[in-house]
């Protein structure tokens, strides 16, 4: 019988990487396509020798052309942004909530990273969005504790 699968150990040592990283690409939603059945993750052959191929390049040069920075705008760090629009830094770093909150970013080969504009124009729509749809601000001044929404409008006004 010809295998058509391999599990999680077997892709990682055939990769050389840990399991844990197999793993951490799934939560990420990166990596080669899986089946998970009730516990058992397991990767098809074509799905693994298909990530291979788009991961396959000539030169170094080649990597680069997956992103597209069209102008000299500077692109911020996670916390780079965070100091720059006073908004808590976790919404920068943690991609759940960057996807979540659909906060415009660009990835860099492994690194995220972000344009002040785009970030500042996602602030007014979120901001309006919320206000919208009734959500008020319960910042508590006595305890300096501010809600997301009272930090966007910061970043707005």
């Amino acid at each position: 019988m010809q295998q058509i699968a391999i599990n999680e150990r077997e892709l990682a040592k055939r990769w050389g990487i840990s399991p844990k990283t197999l793993q951490r690409w799934r939560s990420e939603g990166r990596g080669p396509r899986y089946l998970k059945l009730s516990k058992c993750v397991t990767y098809p052959l074509d799905e693994i020798f298909l990530f291979e191929e788009r991961a396959l390049h000539e030169a170094t040069w080649e990597r680069g052309s997956d992103v597209a920075v069209t102008s000299n705008e500077r692109l911020y760090s996670a916390r780079e942004m965070a100091a720059a629009t006073s908004l808590p830094l976790y919404l920068f770093t943690h991609p759940s909530m960057r996807k979540a909150l659909e906060i415009p970013c660009i990835r860099v080969g492994k690194l995220v990273r972000f344009k002040l504009d785009e970030v500042t124009a996602w602030a007014k729509r979120t901001h309006a969005e919320m206000t919208g749809f009734g959500v008020q601000d319960t910042s508590d001044q006595i305890e300096n504790r501010k809600t997301l929404l009272h930090a966007i409008g910061n970043l707005i006004a």
